[in-house]
């Protein structure tokens, strides 16, 4: 069996409300969720399925010729060469020196794709394919985003009414308002629900130390990367100083990061993205580090459609540590491109596929119909950036300073 045919798609589904980013990517949860599917068909017909984010300055084309770009190191080659071909890949486009995180994101289409494929070979979901069914549904946490307190704190409330059980934003904005708005939300939900806050690398060491200990009156669950993640000794020092867990997020997006982190106990809980690391195989040994060092892993999102949405679930399935609530946004689509529409959420949880690869099929009407929703609505719209000239607080040049602290 040898792989014949390489696709892609570029595909724009809507949202139902705007989230912006904790960077300054302006294209990044506003409007609607573009992808590019992708689509690896071999000679005997069999198709796998996988879906690379829109990461590079909201531009799907740049996506679309990065994965073209490697085509010809995958024509011919058999699906079940996959760390070969990955590796491949990794030397061809210079990650091998440069490190995966600059490209990885457009080839993960490809890499999920080469999964697909090889648990349809099987005829088993890749979590049995990987490791076993530790669980058949997998829990995800609920996002409010920056506003007035008593805003979010209402909002904390409506989400608990649906199901949810860990309330997330973001901080790293004035020390006074993240406490405050922790106060107000802890206020309103009670003790029993989990709050966890992302600074996304927005304070000095010194900074990160005072805002946490006025924030552990509030009993927040994690406090997800505190300081840069360059810096992994003040890191560590940092977990060490304050009673409040903290969760890796920039410092463990590659294996490597993962292992650092871990050998410098610098977090309570790694957060992981295969997107974003050496594929699946690079989230797969990261969890694995984690589960030897005795800490729970998460995902993080990018914004995904069904089809990487049920590969994450997957990866949640196979590996015990995978004990706390994720992030996604896909509660924030109005619909999908996969068979059936959006998988249905159970409260908090969203069931695992069990159906062979990454367990769903692209409903090519949906596909078709998306894709012309791109082409219309999304293409050549003029506001994908914010420029110099526009005014936008929220990027503002002291929020994208860090750290700032």
């Amino acid at each position: 069996m040898k792989i014949a045919q390489l696709r892609t798609t570029v595909v724009a589904v809507p949202q139902l409300r705007s989230y912006k980013s904790s960077w300054r990517r302006s294209y990044h949860g506003r409007g609607a969720q573009c992808s590019v599917l992708v689509e690896l068909e071999t000679d005997d017909g069999l198709v796998g399925i996988g879906e690379s984010p829109v990461v590079y300055a909201g531009h799907p084309e740049v996506t679309v010729a990065l994965i073209g770009a490697i085509g010809e190191l995958l024509l011919d080659a058999s699906p079940m060469d996959h760390d070969i071909l990955r590796k491949r890949m990794y030397a061809e486009t210079g990650m091998a020196h440069l490190g995966t995180q600059g490209m990885a994101w457009a080839l993960s289409g490809v890499d999920m794709a080469l999964w697909d494929l090889i648990g349809k070979v099987f005829h088993q979901p890749l979590h049995k394919v990987w490791g076993s069914p530790w669980r058949l549904r997998s829990p995800f946490y609920a996002d409010v985003p920056p506003a007035e307190p008593k805003i979010m704190a209402d909002e904390a409330i409506e989400w608990v009414a649906r199901g949810f059980e860990t309330i997330y934003f973001k901080v790293g904005f004035d020390p006074k308002l993240d406490v405050a708005r922790m106060a107000a939300i802890r206020n309103a939900v009670g003790e029993d629900v989990k709050i966890r806050v992302d600074a996304n690398q927005a304070w000095s060491p010194g900074a990160a130390r005072r805002i946490i200990q006025k924030m552990a009156e509030f009993e927040p669950e994690y406090i997800e990367q505190p300081v840069l993640a360059s810096n992994i000794v003040e890191m560590a020092t940092v977990r060490k100083s304050v009673s409040v867990p903290i969760l890796a997020h920039e410092a463990s997006l590659s294996v490597e990061g993962s292992l650092a982190v871990i050998m410098h106990h610098a977090a309570d809980a790694l957060q992981l993205d295969p997107r974003f690391d050496a594929g699946f195989q690079g989230a797969r040994v990261a969890a694995q580090l984690a589960e030897v060092a005795g800490l729970p892993v998460v995902t993080h999102t990018f914004g995904e459609l069904g089809v990487a949405t049920a590969a994450v679930l997957q990866l949640h399935a196979a590996y015990p540590n995978f004990l706390l609530d994720n992030q996604t946004y896909y509660w924030n689509l109005k619909d999908d491109v996969i068979e059936g529409g959006l998988m249905p959420f159970d409260g908090r949880y969203l069931h695992v596929p069990e159906g062979p690869g990454i367990g769903v099929t692209l409903d090519n009407d949906r596909v078709r119909y998306y894709a012309e929703y791109y082409e219309r609505e999304v293409r050549d719209r003029g506001d994908r950036l914010v420029s110099n000239t526009q005014e936008d607080a929220y990027y503002d040049l002291q929020y994208i300073m860090r750290p700032r602290a």
